[in-house]
């Protein structure tokens, strides 16, 4: 699921992009160019009034949050009224390129990775100068989830957009599997990698050609190669990092730890998820994001968490994500707009651990706040997430490289040329990327 999101997420920021290309001359919209901060004011923001619009696409929660905010909000702001506008995701893109296109965007909205190229495109207000006003330092901030609102990961480029919670993709796994192995459990300080996930899979996994008496020692998800750097500092270049020894490896661990029986292959996956079969104490290591942590302490799952595994030489990673809110130049009420995401900024981080499980964007706050000083399970998920680097830039538009597809050849197709599929997608990516480059450098121009 994870691969197709992140294709349909590659078409739709395409597709902004080309928009964004075209519509500079319409009527109702803003040339591209440098983003503007718009008039900056110091300290906090004074009351504001009048309706505040706020689009999100449904995040799973029933957007309890962002009801809380807005209870919070109007009772600081009795004359403004926050209305949530809720918008398909499959819509999202193209509904905010027509909103930009007709001069008539909402007034705070979620700054989602299919369309960042907007912020390139200088629709979005910059929030430095307001951050620095409002006294907030970016610097508190989680650098990996901050970096979702920002020109290719830069703060330099700006800053248009900041999340109200952290959240992250990390491993977790079975203390009673190793003890029974005898093995020692994974780091929770750094990440493992792929030589030494393979050794502690095949350690403590007990395959069976039976899958309900298997005990898988790990999985190998497909989305975890996308953390593999591919594409070279900057960027700019598949061919030599994306069929790399190093990458080619990789692959054939993955594939060979699937193909004699230490993960679960794609056919039992279709059928139930990883989370489900660490819940029932058939995974001693797996990935998973924090909503599942109920669902192993009810089943009674002893279990710790650690970073993500990575290509050798490659620096400790941990997938972290947010949503990333942000206010735009053609705001209908810019001081509501701003003073909203003032209010994400500062008092959004307090309520935020209240609500749900999540620890705020904030390591300060979440520090101030005591998250986790109860709970264990808490404290090691903010630990590890701790750990997440900023990620790097591509530009929308290669869909050349694709792991499931490697994966796919090598497990279910039982290829084991795993050099020459990369070498192959190598070279195609590096056609798309070249291209994906010049669309995006033109933006703002």
């Amino acid at each position: 699921m994870v691969d197709v999101l992140a294709a349909r997420r590659c078409v739709a920021g395409l597709l902004v992009l080309a928009l964004l290309a075209g519509c500079g001359s319409r009527p109702g919209t803003v040339t591209p160019g440098p983003s503007s901060s718009g008039p900056v004011a110091s300290g906090t923001p004074a009351p504001v009034t009048g309706t505040i619009t706020v689009w999100t696409i449904a995040q799973g929660d029933e957007e309890v949050p962002l009801k809380a905010y807005e209870k919070a909000f109007e009772a600081a702001n009795p004359g403004a009224d926050v209305e949530i506008v809720v918008v398909p995701e499959e819509g999202y893109p193209p509904r905010m390129t027509t909103a930009l296109q007709a001069g008539n965007p909402p007034d705070v909205a979620l700054l989602e990775p299919d369309i960042a190229a907007t912020m390139k495109a200088g629709r979005w207000v910059d929030l430095r100068p307001h951050l620095a006003a409002w006294g907030v330092d970016p610097a508190d901030f989680n650098p990996g989830g901050l970096a979702r609102g920002m020109i290719e990961n830069d703060p330099s480029k700006g800053i248009y957009a900041i999340g109200d919670f952290l959240a992250g993709n990390v491993l977790v796994y079975n203390r009673e599997l190793y003890a029974d192995a005898g093995q020692e459990l994974p780091p929770s300080d750094r990440s493992l990698t792929y030589q030494e996930y393979d050794a502690t899979c095949r350690a403590v996994g007990r395959p069976d050609a039976d899958p309900a008496r298997a005990v898988y020692g790990c999985t190998v998800p497909d989305f975890g190669f996308l953390f593999s750097p591919v594409f070279g500092e900057g960027g700019r270049k598949a061919v030599g990092y994306m069929n790399s020894p190093a990458v080619v490896e990789a692959f054939e661990i993955g594939a060979a730890l699937i193909n004699d029986g230490y993960a679960p292959g794609s056919g039992l996956l279709d059928t139930i998820g990883e989370s489900d079969l660490f819940a029932e104490g058939q995974i001693a290591l797996t990935w998973t994001d924090f909503t599942e942590v109920e669902k192993y302490q009810e089943n009674g799952i002893d279990f710790g968490m650690a970073p993500f595994y990575v290509i050798e030489g490659q620096p400790d990673y941990v997938d972290v994500f947010t949503a990333a809110w942000g206010t735009f130049r053609q705001a209908k009420n810019p001081a509501g707009g701003l003073a909203f995401i003032h209010f994400i900024a500062t008092e959004a981080q307090r309520i935020r651990p209240t609500v749900t499980p999540d620890p705020p964007l904030s390591a300060r706050v979440a520090t101030e706040a005591g998250y986790g000083k109860d709970d264990p399970i808490k404290q090691q998920y903010l630990e590890v997430l701790g750990l997440a680097p900023p990620p790097s830039f591509i530009p929308p538009g290669v869909d050349a490289w694709d792991p499931a597809e490697v994966m796919r050849l090598l497990t279910i197709e039982g290829r084991t040329d795993a050099q020459a599929i990369l070498d192959q997608m190598a070279a195609k990516s590096q056609v798309e990327l070249d291209e994906a480059w010049r669309r995006w450098e033109s933006l703002g121009t």
